[in-house]
This record gives C-alpha cells, sequence and structure tokens, in this order.
C-alpha cells in the first residue's frame, strides 16, 4: 500500500517550525554606550565622515528624533545600562558589543566609551581598519601625553601588563577599543557571566584575555586625544578599586603567567638622559613623602604580613632620605607591587585593607619618579622603561612566591 504524504491536513497536530529570526550582516558595529541625546549628533556626523557611503550599525543607549539624517547609518537601541565606572569599559560594555557582533555578524566592533571628548573620524578609520584589514583581533588607541600624566598606569597597569602577559601596550585599560569578531566570541560567555551575575560593572582587561587566547593585539596613535579624567572621588578609593581589578584578574590567570614563554623582542631602550641637577622637591612631591612617612610609621603591623624583611628594610632607608635625593629604585618597587599581589591571592587581610596599605607605597614611588623626570620628555621615557624592565627582571620572584608563599613567608 502506498504511503501517505505527511500534510497539514493529515496531521493536523504537525505545526511548521518557525523560521528562526535573522538579522541584517553589518560590516562595521560601533557601540556609544555613554553618550547623551546632546552629544549623539556630533557623534553620528564624525562616524559618517570617517566611512562615507558605508553601511554602518550603531547601538547607542539615546536614538536621535530623526535617524533620517544620516542614512547610511543603522540605528539599534543599546540595551546595557552603564555602572558608575563610565570613564572605562566594563563587562556590561564588552558583553553588549559581544552580543551585537554575535546577532549581526560583524567584522569589527568599535566600543567607543568616552562621550565628553569630540570623536576624531581619521582615529575612527584607523581603528576599524586596522580591524578589517588585518589579522588583529584587539587594537587600542595610544595617547600622547607629558611625562607627569597617567601615573598608576606607568607605575602598574603597563609593567604588570608587559611582564606577565607579554603585552607591550602603553594603556592597557581602554575607554575606547576595536575588536574583532572571534575576540567578541570569546568575550561573551565571560562577560555574560558577570553580568548575570549583576557584577556587570567589573572592570575588564581586554589586554590579558587576548594574550591567553593567542590573539594579537596593537595600538594606534590617539593623536591629539586625551584618555578621559576619572570623576573626582577620593584617591584612595580609585586607586583601589583599578589595582584591585587587575591583581583580580592576574590571579584569575596565574596558570597562563607562570608558565615560560618567550617574549616579543623590545626595541631598545631610552638613551640614558643626561643628569640634571639636585632637584628641589614640589609641594605635591613633598605631600606624596609626608604621607609615606605616615604610613612607615603607622602601617608597620600591615607591611609586615605582606613584605619581606629586605623590602622593610629598604623602605625604612628611604623613609631617611631627604626630599631632594627621594629615589625608590625599579626593583624594590617592582617586588613590592609582587608582594601586594600575591597577598590580595591569599587573602593575607581584607583586600580593601590591603589595598589602602599599598597606596602610600604608590605615593612613595610617583614622587620618586615625579622628582627624577622634572616634566622632561627624554627623562620620562627612560623612567617608565626602567620601571617595565624591573618588572620583566623580577617575575621570576613573584612565580616562586606564588608558587611557594611558605618558603618565602616574611
Amino acid at each position: 500500500m502506498a504511503s501517505t504524504p505527511l500534510t497539514d491536513a493529515a496531521s493536523p497536530d504537525l505545526q511548521p517550525v518557525p523560521a528562526p529570526v535573522t538579522h541584517p550582516v553589518a560590516e562595521l558595529a560601533i557601540c556609544l554606550p555613554a553618550f547623551s541625546a546632546e552629544a549623539l549628533p556630533s557623534a553620528l556626523e564624525a562616524i559618517t565622515t570617517a566611512f562615507p557611503g558605508e553601511s554602518v550599525l550603531i547601538a547607542s543607549s539615546v536614538l536621535p528624533p530623526t535617524p533620517t539624517d544620516w542614512p547610511t547609518l543603522e540605528l539599534v537601541p543599546y540595551t546595557s545600562p552603564r555602572s558608575d565606572l563610565n570613564w572605562v569599559l566594563t563587562a556590561s560594555d564588552y558583553a553588549a558589543a559581544a552580543r551585537l557582533a554575535a546577532d549581526h555578524n560583524t567584522r569589527a566592533v568599535l566600543i567607543l566609551g568616552d562621550p565628553e571628548s569630540p570623536l576624531d573620524a581619521p582615529m575612527l578609520r584607523r581603528l576599524a581598519d586596522g580591524i578589517r584589514g588585518t589579522s588583529v583581533d584587539l587594537i587600542l588607541p595610544r595617547f600622547s601625553l607629558g611625562p607627569t600624566n597617567a601615573l598608576v598606569n606607568t607605575a602598574l597597569l603597563y609593567p604588570l601588563s608587559r611582564a606577565l602577559f607579554g603585552a607591550d601596550i602603553r594603556f592597557p585599560l581602554p575607554v575606547d577599543a576595536a575588536i574583532s569578531a572571534r575576540m567578541a566570541q570569546r568575550l561573551l560567555p565571560s562577560t555574560q557571566r558577570l553580568v548575570s551575575l549583576n557584577q556587570g560593572s567589573t572592570i575588564l582587561w581586554p589586554v590579558a584575555e587576548a594574550a591567553i587566547a593567542g590573539y594579537s593585539v596593537r595600538e594606534i596613535s590617539a593623536g591629539d586625544a586625551l584618555p578621559p579624567t576619572p570623576p573626582s572621588e577620593d584617591f584612595n578609593t580609585l586607586f583601589s578599586s583599578v589595582a584591585g581589578s587587575l591583581f583580580a584578574d592576574i590571579d584569575a590567570k596565574a596558570t597562563f603567567w607562570q608558565r615560560a614563554r618567550n617574549l616579543p623582542l623590545r626595541p631598545p631602550a631610552p638613551t640614558e638622559p643626561a643628569p640634571l641637577d639636585p632637584l628641589e622637591a614640589t609641594p605635591d612631591v613633598l605631600s606624596m613623602i609626608e604621607s609615606f612617612h605616615l604610613a612607615q610609621n603607622n602601617l608597620q603591623e600591615i607591611w609586615s604580613l605582606v613584605l619581606p624583611p629586605q623590602s622593610r628594610l629598604a623602605l625604612k632607608k628611604l623613609s631617611q632620605l631627604a626630599p631632594d635625593a627621594f629615589t625608590m629604585e625599579p626593583d624594590l618597587w617592582a617586588r613590592i607591587v609582587y608582594d601586594f599581589t600575591l597577598a590580595f591571592h591569599l587573602r593575607t587581610l581584607n583586600r580593601n585593607h590591603l589595598l589602602g596599605a599599598m597606596t602610600p607605597l604608590y605615593l612613595a614611588w610617583a614622587a620618586s619618579y615625579l622628582r627624577s623626570v622634572a616634566d622632561r620628555p627624554d627623562r620620562a621615557a627612560h623612567a617608565i622603561e626602567r620601571n617595565a624592565t624591573a618588572f620583566e627582571s623580577e617575575k621570576s620572584y613573584i612565580v616562586s612566591r606564588w608558587r611557594w608563599p611558605d618558603r618565602f613567608n616574611p
């Protein structure tokens, strides 16, 4: 007997399978998580100038009343709420960008987090073309700053990223970033998990994520653009937030950075600049030194839980120097940072108290650095390189302490 074909009439319970929801493919998507209704039109003009005639997907938390003014741009709502850390990209920002990339099959996604600075059309073009035209997975802007700017970056973020993750990226904590499709795909699970745990305001370190995935990272010149200024809150709180986030990321990726690997070849170190005459400490430097002196008298009990005797002895000698001779050597600073990173991992004491006890040591480093560079770019370049090289040289110290902490107990 011939079989009867299955049809709706023969099988009334059989329903047609609904077609999957599809989104139009976008070559380039740009996320504007923090742009207000007032700032958005000028941003859209800059994007149109950067990509004339191209169809670009724009995700924004606000939409313009007349989107037809930008006919080549497709505007969609940005669904990820911004955190109080609106001067830096967070897990929520990367999660929203990764979802957008997955939904629209984009080759490149730009995340632009600073609404205060006017968008630079040539830089936007360089960011996008760097992802679309090469095999690079993450591109960050490199700012041209004076020798006395971005000191926390110089002291901690840059040297730790370079020493532990092999990433010679001058500003590893970005407010703007360009990511490839596969970088977005890698970020999606971890960032969505953080968002689901109400930890969307967590600072993310994409340079480290790219490093452990074996993805390529580079930076492009930001021209005259300046990085955003953090909110004018208490410096101790700001320092603890940034340093604590970085230490937590280092802790989570310990199995990666403890493995021996060949670091990329470095350019020759800057030539040693001519020495300056002894400098008179500025009021800012004197204030930093005074904070260190107070901590030297009041925080010995906490420091003794974190620092080995030789480091505490070096700090005691440092506290006895006159302001015009106040110098913290880079290798001492590198070991101090590594010791606090380990104490953060071991939870030697409350992490907020730990980071608070580290702040005056950072101020001592900053006082030493500022006294030595004297607002001269050649001296600053040399000091920055010496600092980063010291972290690389002392990497074996943190690896040994991390693996055998009891052997090195203070």
